[in-house]
């Protein structure tokens, strides 16, 4: 289901799906005012005409009533504690017909509507409903109207269908209900910290904490009516710090689980800050990482990193939005994977499927566990590379090429008035395996073959990224600069490995243009799978505040040695150093 984060307030819409049942006979409608008053709403908008234009064939209503608790800590101190909430809105309307309506086109928008009141009031909702649907209606019409237009320019237009015809499903759950001792979390908060104190070298740090439940009603006029509860939790800790040169380096841990008891204990998380904080005041001092260009090992975390961030776009395909010739019509990024359709797309012995049916993975929940998706159309298993072969990509609702039918993975607003396919639970799995323990010495191996200096291990990414404004845009002026079009989100831990093992800490490193064409240059894979949960926020550069609508997700991806890759230097502007020592340090002397 769809989890929509509110840019302005950072407030978490929405969840991981848990112990979600098709119910046979689920209980009444009625007894639950916010479906009955979308129901009742929708029932009287089908009769929606304006003079002689299109009506409506579809509706759709998607409502969270979400509660969020956000706790953030700095320095053995609360910054904020927030409880909140809200009830998000999302509202569809599409006239013509499945084959052609007014989405799809470059006059298509995403169609929104806001927050609904937080009062149970019938009269309300059905008020809120008929403004939002009415205004939406006379868009739609427009929208159909300016399409047809463009397509009498078109000699010969593509006679894909617009829209995917879905059977009805019915699934009632008890609602959701948000179950944390904010008091006792504060306190762990601020103990943990404190930690950061220790290190005055940092010039910034946090602890945050969100706890989200909500309970997501959707009702459509094929007869679908859901109202399921989720529940996401994550625990940020991070850190940065300012090299002798003014650079900016940072360092991340992000956990993700989909109740606040899933979490580590306040021990854990307090080693958590140590380790971060240690991580962050040693990128300081380590030496900028010159270009490179050879083997590289992605070990457990990074390697699910960068599975989730490559195959994020490899694995759906891009509908090009119809547009008039001379048109400003917009750039669309194609899946590199788009024409490979049962060619070799990885080494002969991996296997990439999705699944967001399983709950959890030899103990640990997956986050990307879901039932059903925002188009109310049930989840299923997609096998995705077979052998190496490419198979098949995750699909919404909107048709691409052959691909007409949805495999329940529209879960994110995409452009132009669809539903973007999303990752649930991939799974990478390797029918060839080295021992994890011995994948450092087959890289060794490599870089003696190869006679190099030395070799590259990459523990962590800047996955999701927790970069600052000034970097993220430090990056894109490297990449437009450079030419590519596609590349990996940079290092936070990257080691130069020397032929006689010794490890050595480095930074400033960057990807030149990476995609998921350089999985076929997978050499190995370890025996140890690692699951990564994520927020998704449906791009391949994922940045875990960039506000709008987000989702959970889950990969579970061994260690992945490959024969080759092209790392760059950083060109980031330095920033300058504080001109006074901190405060800290100031004390000690």
């Amino acid at each position: 289901m769809k989890k929509t984060l509110l840019a302005a307030a950072a407030l978490l819409a929405g969840a991981a799906l848990a112990g979600i049942l098709l119910c046979a006979a689920a209980p009444p409608v009625q007894n639950d005012v916010q479906l009955r008053a979308m129901s009742d709403e929708l029932a009287r908008s089908k009769t929606l005409q304006l003079n002689n234009l299109d009506k409506p064939y579809f509706i759709q209503y998607n409502i969270g009533d979400t509660e969020q608790v956000m706790i953030s800590a700095n320095l053995g101190g609360i910054t904020s504690s927030t409880h909140g909430r809200f009830r998000p809105a999302l509202l569809a309307v599409r006239v013509g017909d499945y084959k052609f309506d007014n989405t799809n086109s470059i006059y298509s928008r995403v169609p929104r509507f806001g927050s609904l009141p937080i009062d149970d009031d019938y009269l309300v909702f059905r008020n809120q409903l008929w403004i939002a649907t009415d205004a939406l209606y006379k868009s739609s019409a427009e929208q159909i109207t300016r399409k047809r237009n463009a397509l009498r320019e078109i000699a010969e237009p593509d006679k894909t269908p617009d829209f995917a015809p879905a059977k009805a499903v019915e699934i009632i759950q008890p609602p959701a209900k948000l179950e944390i001792d904010r008091k006792a979390w504060e306190d762990v908060l601020r103990r943990a910290s404190s930690r950061f104190t220790s290190y005055p070298g940092l010039v910034d740090s946090v602890v945050r904490l969100r706890a989200i439940s909500s309970t997501y009603r959707l009702v459509n006029t094929e007869g679908t009516v859901i109202r399921v509860p989720q529940e996401l939790t994550d625990l940020l800790v991070r850190a940065a710090a300012l090299a002798p040169d003014g650079s900016r380096v940072w360092d991340h841990r992000l956990i993700t689980v989909l109740h606040p008891s899933q979490l580590p204990a306040p021990g854990e998380i307090s080693k958590m800050v140590e380790a971060v904080a240690a991580e962050t005041s040693e990128l300081a001092k380590a030496p900028v990482e010159s270009d490179y260009s050879g083997p590289v090992l992605f070990e457990q975390e990074a390697a699910a990193q960068m599975m989730a961030s490559v195959l994020s776009d490899a694995l759906r395909l891009h509908r090009k939005p119809l547009a008039a010739p001379g048109a400003n019509s917009p750039q669309v990024l194609e899946s590199v994977w788009a024409a490979r359709l049962n060619s070799k797309v990885a080494p002969e012995w991996l296997t990439i499927s999705d699944d967001p049916l399983q709950t959890q993975f030899k103990g640990t929940p997956l986050a990307g566990h879901y039932q059903v998706d925002d188009e109310g159309v049930p989840a299923e298993h997609v096998l995705l590379v077979d052998k190496g072969a490419l198979k098949g990509f995750l699909a919404s609702r909107e048709p691409v090429r052959e691909f007409s039918a949805s495999n329940g993975h529209g879960r994110l607003p995409g452009n132009y008035g669809s539903e973007a396919a999303v990752i649930g639970n991939l799974f990478v799995h390797a029918d060839q395996t080295v021992p994890e323990s011995q994948m450092k010495s087959k890289l060794l191996a490599m870089i003696k073959a190869a006679g190099l200096k030395y070799g590259v291990v990459i523990r962590r990414l800047d996955f999701p990224s927790t970069a600052s404004l000034e970097e993220l845009t430090s990056m894109a002026r490297q990449l437009q600069k450079s030419g590519y079009a596609r590349t990996l989100n940079s290092p936070l831990l990257a080691y130069r490995v020397y032929p006689d093992g010794h490890e050595e800490l480095v930074r400033g490193l960057r990807f030149r243009d990476f995609s998921a064409k350089d999985l076929r240059d997978v050499a190995m894979a370890s025996d140890r799978p690692f699951v990564l949960n994520y927020i998704n926020n449906g791009s391949s550069f994922n940045h875990l505040d960039s506000g709008g609508d987000a989702t959970s997700s889950s990969v579970i991806c061994p260690s992945l040695l490959f024969d080759s890759l092209d790392l760059a230097r950083s060109e980031n502007e330095p920033g300058k150093l504080p001109i006074v020592a901190a405060p800290a340090l100031i004390a000690q002397q």
